[in-house]
């Protein structure tokens, strides 16, 4: 896991929450925490759901990876490198994301949704349950099981 995880990580077992709101997030980092101002706190909310780190369900920012078994050190704090964005490659669940917005007809939020629901129904890995959704909208999924398969083992 990267920085930008283990900030995530972080900041959800301090708040001791599953679930955050927008306001709740980037309070928590900026006065909270005080790892950031304001606008960087909004800056670090985004980048983690565009990376699909975060997933935005109406009001609520909830992490889209299982956050409680990352370790960090009590005296915790993110560098200002977590902001920069690396140019890496999208995360699998983006990828995702992406492929049933673009050929299921969804738009985004509706797609996230529906794989949240997905998951808690059948209670799998969130990779798999958008496996299942993109399968159920007629997608085809076939270059994504080999690395769906992959993840879910090496957690």
């Amino acid at each position: 896991m990267g920085e930008l995880e283990t900030c995530l990580a972080v900041l959800y077992k301090r708040k001791g929450k599953n679930v955050l709101t927008e306001a709740e997030f980037q309070f928590a980092v900026s006065l909270d925490f005080r790892w950031f101002t304001p606008q960087e706190a909004q800056r670090l909310m985004e980048l983690a759901i565009g990376r699909g780190l975060l997933v935005r369900a109406d009001m609520y920012l909830s992490p889209s990876f299982d956050y409680k078994d990352i370790e960090a050190p009590l005296s915790f704090r993110p560098s200002r490198d977590v902001l920069v964005g690396e140019k890496e490659e999208p995360s699998l669940f983006a990828r995702l994301v992406g492929l049933i917005t673009s050929q299921g007809g969804l738009k985004k939020r509706e797609t996230v949704a529906r794989i949240n629901r997905t998951q808690e129904r059948l209670g799998v890995d969130v990779e798999v349950a958008a496996l299942v959704v993109a399968s159920d909208l007629g997608v085809d999924i076939s270059e994504f099981i080999g690395p769906v398969r992959e993840e879910v083992l090496s957690r």
